[in-house]
Order: C-alpha cells, then structure tokens, then sequence
C-alpha cells in the first residue's frame, strides 16, 4: 500500500470515527497533489477540496497560507516539495495513462501555459551555452569545424606550451567554468522560482473557493494575505493574492464579529502605515469589510475609535503611508449608513 493510499485510508477511518484532524490531513494530500505540475490532478484537487469545504478547520486554512508565506527560494522549495509524495503520485499518474486522449492533450495545453517563460529559458541556455564553447574553443586554441579537413589536421604539429602559457590557460579555464556555474545556478533559481510561484496560485484558487462559501474563515485569513502582499517577489502571485483580498472585502455573507476584530482592524491600519502604494485601496477595503461586520453586531463606537486612533498616528508621523483615502472611504460609508 502507497503512502497516498495509507493516509487516505487514514482519513477516511478518522471520518468515520467523527475523530478531529481528518479535514487536515485531506488538505495535506491536496498539497501534494497541486505540487505536481498536472492540470488534471489540479482539477481534482478543487472537486475533492469543494466536497469537504464545510469541514476546513483554522489549522487547516493555516496550512494553505502556510504555503502562501514560503521564501520564494531554493530552500523554501524544499520545504514546499516532497519528493516521496511525487514519485508515488508519478507511479499514479501512470497508472492511469490509459485516459481519454483528448482529454490528455487538452491537460497538456494547459500546463503549457502555466509554465510561462520556459521556452525564454531554453532559448537564454543555448546562447549561454554557444557563448562558453567559443571561449572554451578560444583559450585551447581550437575551433569547432564543420566541414574538417584531414590534410590541415596532417600538416600540423601539436606546440607544447611553457610554464607561463599553462598557468596562464588554466587561469582562463576556470574562469570560463565558473561563468558556467553561476549561469547554471542562476537557470536553476529561475526555474525554482516558477516551480513555487505556480503552486502558490492553485493554493490561492483554494483561498478563493473558502472566501466564497466560509465566511466565517475570512477574517482569520487577511492579515497573513496581508503579509503575502509584501513578501512574495512574484507580480502574479501578488496579483491574484490581491484579487482574493478583494473579493473577500467584498462579500456580502459577514461573519459573526470575534473578540479581537478591532485587533484585525488595527494591524490593517499598521499595514497600511508601511504600504508603499501598489496595493491600491485594499486596506481601506478591508477596514470597510471589518466594520460592516461590527455594524451587524451594533460595534460601531469601537471601530469609530480605532480610525480616530490611526488618524492622530498618521497626523503626527510624517512618514506614514496611510493614504487619505482611507479616512475619506471611511466618512462616505459613514454617510451611507447614517439613520
């Protein structure tokens, strides 16, 4: 019996048992499944995690942002990927190769198109590459010939070099194969990059799936969203991750309001303070959204106090962030809500 096989097993005994910690235990198997780089088994992914959504505990949304907040680096994608879980998935993968075809080619345009930049990639190596081998030909001495011809190669006679020349030409050699390395390094970071840039957008397609049909989740998952938006070096992962935040602030289904909504509110505002504009308005959004919920439970006072508070902060700090239309979102809703 497979890992995979052995912890669905898992989970299904748990299921059955009404035992806490089963959901999170399905949400770790998705991961591995949206790790492998399969459109199918990312259509799957979303069907299975759809089917149990009502279930998704706190722990498990924090290992979908858990993701989401890994250092876009060779080490951070050793910690995202586990090899063990990909080969059996590899081994699963063939069993099924016996799939529609046309399903399979649509499968394959798809992941072309997410693995954007490869073919730029492929294209920047064969240059590299024609570029070291005329240097490597340039320091032995040596040209790589076509049409050769055996007569020249007769008539001449191998020169034995000198100390000098030696030392010289192996000075040259190492330089040419260190250039190598750093561009062999620098291919495999890029590479890297794309790897984890991709799982992160099927984690925030999950993200998106919870925002519209747990509410009660969405407070909890803003500020780490928050934190994702100043972390992540990807233009298209901060695109969709401001997009979510968006789409959450915008919902119309609010939660009931927690103990330390206004602590939410105030790190959003604190947010806000070191925004350096690209985010556009989210975090007057987001504050909106938090007082549309403790409007409902008639908390007003309390948020009136905390945008006082951010106001006398942002006016004494000259260095602050704050966009003033945070505070001039906050009197038009104000005006809207007045009896």
């Amino acid at each position: 019996m497979t890992h995979l096989t052995k912890e669905l097993q898992s989970c299904y005994e748990m299921a059955m048992k009404e035992s806490e910690g089963h959901t999170e235990i399905l949400v770790e198997i998705i991961l591995g499944l949206l790790s492998k780089p399969s459109t199918l088994l990312r259509k799957l992914s979303g069907q299975v995690f759809t089917s149990f959504i009502g279930g998704v505990t706190s722990t498990g949304v924090k290992l979908l942002l858990d993701v989401l907040s890994t250092p876009e680096t060779l080490t951070g994608a050793t910690e995202l990927f586990d090899n063990s879980l990909e080969d059996e998935l590899e081994e699963d993968e063939g069993e099924d190769s016996s799939d529609d075809d046309e399903e399979t080619e649509d499968a394959e345009d798809e992941e072309e198109a997410e693995e954007i930049g490869d073919d730029e990639m492929d294209v920047d190596d064969n240059e590299a590459d024609e570029e070291l081998n005329a240097a490597l030909s340039a320091a032995l001495g040596t040209t790589n010939k076509v049409n050769g011809n055996d007569d020249d190669e007769d008539s001449s006679e191998e020169e034995l070099m000198n100390d000098d020349e030696m030392m010289a030409l192996d000075d040259n050699l190492a330089s040419i194969f260190r250039r190598r390395l750093k561009q062999s390094r620098a291919k495999e970071t890029k590479e890297t990059k794309l790897q984890i840039s991709t799982f992160k957008c099927k984690v925030i397609d999950l993200l998106e799936i919870l925002v519209k049909s747990r509410a009660d989740l969405s407070v909890e998952m803003i500020l780490p969203l928050l934190e994702v938006l100043r972390i992540t070096r990807n233009e298209t992962v901060h695109a969709k991750t401001l997009e979510l935040l968006k789409k959450l602030a915008k919902s119309k289904d609010l939660p009931e309001p927690t103990d330390d909504l206004m602590g939410v509110l105030r790190k959003i505002h604190e947010d806000a303070a070191r925004s350096r504009g690209k985010d556009g308005n989210i975090h007057s959004q987001l504050s909106i959204y938090i007082a549309r919920i403790a409007r409902k439970a008639g908390h007003e006072e309390e948020v009136i106090g905390v945008y006082a508070e951010t106001m006398r902060k942002w006016i004494k700090n000259g260095k602050s962030m704050v966009k003033t239309g945070l505070f001039a979102d906050w009197v038009n809703w104000c005006q809207s809500i007045r009896r």
